[in-house]
């Protein structure tokens, strides 16, 4: 059985030079999406079983295109940071995460795992998403946090790093990890990542302050 595998990444010649990769194995049929064509004719006249992209495209042309039980997404962390992973893993269910150093066996074989429904994630990812994930668990914390503090929880949650934050609220970057030192304490998280997840899992900290839509199955 063949798996269609449209690849959509922010930059051409990265999507062209993992397209040639792919085509020396039979099983998998790749097909290019440039920044000029229609996503959603794209996406109707292949239907693809998995979507190949970056966080830039995930964020960006799939902003509104979830993923179904017949079409996954498979993200390659391009550096976009461990709380970016998170976040897309349980806002966007991404079912495939790939580090920059995926050679090309490692590349095919998780396509081949995530087109039968399973979940492709490396070892140092999946620590990371069980940090997070921790933050789900046990009884709600009952600290409240301020208006400027749920601006930057927002702000956090959109991939936003410290120094950007410290930009749009224009504040100092020193004051922006007071901010989030104080935003830990009060709900008893210990990183970014568990913030990102509790966000998810808790809207309401974050509904006034971001056009963003949050949802953990």
């Amino acid at each position: 059985m063949h798996v269609k595998v449209l690849l959509a990444f922010s930059n051409n010649l990265f999507s062209e030079g993992i397209t040639r990769l792919l085509e020396d194995y039979e099983e998998i049929e790749s097909y290019l999406f440039r920044e000029n064509d229609d996503l959603d004719a794209t996406l109707k006249e292949l239907s693809p079983d998995i979507v190949l992209m970056d966080f830039i495209t995930l964020y960006g042309f799939f902003a509104n295109i979830n993923p179904t039980s017949k079409m996954a997404f498979i993200l390659v962390d391009t550096y976009c940071g461990e709380e970016n992973i998170v976040s897309a893993f349980v806002s966007r269910r991404v079912t495939g995460i790939l580090t920059p150093e995926t050679n090309t066996e490692m590349l095919v074989k998780a396509i081949n795992v995530v087109s039968k429904g399973e979940v492709w994630i490396d070892n140092n990812n999946i620590k990371n998403l069980m940090m997070g994930l921790s933050a789900l668990k046990g009884e709600p914390a009952t600290g409240k946090i301020s208006a400027r503090e749920k601006e930057i929880v927002a702000l956090v949650v959109n991939g936003h790093r410290n120094k950007e934050i410290a930009e749009k609220l224009c504040i100092s970057e020193q004051t922006v990890k007071t901010h989030l030192y104080r935003i830990f304490k009060k709900l008893a998280l210990q990183n970014r990542s568990q913030l990102i997840v509790f966000a998810l899992k808790n809207p309401s900290i974050v509904e006034s302050h971001s056009n963003a839509s949050f949802h953990v199955s």
